[in-house]
């Protein structure tokens, strides 16, 4: 499956599928498919693992799954909750240009190393990592808002997410388990907490889900950067700084329920 092929195949797939509603669960399956097949076909072709990338196993092709995995699926629960036509087809559209810009950089990496821009992959995965984040906030809360979803069942599957997320932002940043097993818990847990908290508050979810992809953004980076050195004084004022105004800005313009 070419670099091309896999996000034109899914495109049509969700233009069926937003002319079919009914068959959103074999849309699904079949979503599923094209991202786990299309990222297999690219990390785990002979030619990839044999002459270029000895070192890569199995279980790297499923680190390397996580970000484009739960993209496409954040995209496709989102789509669910939208009313408009227009912003479902723009999010059809906008969902594979990032899709096909992950499969490229995969591409790069693998079969033209010797141009690759070194941590190509990890600057794209953070970024696309923190709209993942965002859109399942959106549906996690508009699901127990409209919905009355179990709060105990989002809770759970949002913290199993945010590990996911936050394994694979340090594995990409050549940190290893060991390392940060105790950052994978606390930004976890403090994430967790920051969930709960908002079920209460009578914000609209996507002000929620903004401000807990806010507190990720600077959790997760302030960390990654501790482990691997870099932290300063100056980034981390950075980091505050930017957090603590755009949390002004969320809270200053948000809508009350």
């Amino acid at each position: 499956m070419s670099v091309f092929l896999a996000p034109l195949i899914l495109i049509m797939v969700w233009e069926v599928w937003l002319l079919y509603s009914r068959a959103a669960v074999e849309i699904g399956i079949l979503t599923c498919l094209i991202v786990f097949f299309s990222v297999w076909y690219l990390t785990n072709r002979f030619v990839a693992v044999s002459e270029l990338q000895k070192s890569l196993h199995y279980k790297e092709f499923w680190r390397f799954l996580i970000t484009p995995g739960v993209f496409i699926l954040a995209v496709y629960f989102f789509i669910m909750i939208l009313e408009s036509g227009f912003w479902q087809q723009f999010m059809v559209f906008f969902a594979n240009i990032i899709f096909l810009l992950i499969l490229q950089n995969l591409f790069d990496r693998f079969y033209l190393p010797a141009g690759y821009p070194a941590r190509s992959f990890e600057s794209i995965s953070g970024n696309v990592n923190i709209i993942s984040l965002f859109l399942f906030l959106t549906v996690a809360y508009s699901f127990i808002a409209f919905l009355n979803f179990s709060v105990w069942l989002s809770a759970t599957f949002f913290l199993f997410l945010a590990i996911m997320l936050i394994y694979q932002t340090m594995w990409i940043s050549g940190i290893t388990v060991k390392q940060s097993w105790l950052y994978l818990i606390v930004i976890g847990l403090l994430l967790l907490e920051t969930f709960w908290s908002l079920v209460f508050l009578p914000n609209t979810y996507y002000v929620k889900a903004l401000v807990i992809s806010l507190v990720y953004y600077a959790l997760i980076n302030l960390a990654r950067n501790q482990l691997i050195g870099l932290l300063n004084r100056k980034m981390v004022l950075r980091y505050l700084l930017i957090s603590v105004i755009v949390l002004g800005l969320i809270w200053g313009t948000a809508q009350w329920l």
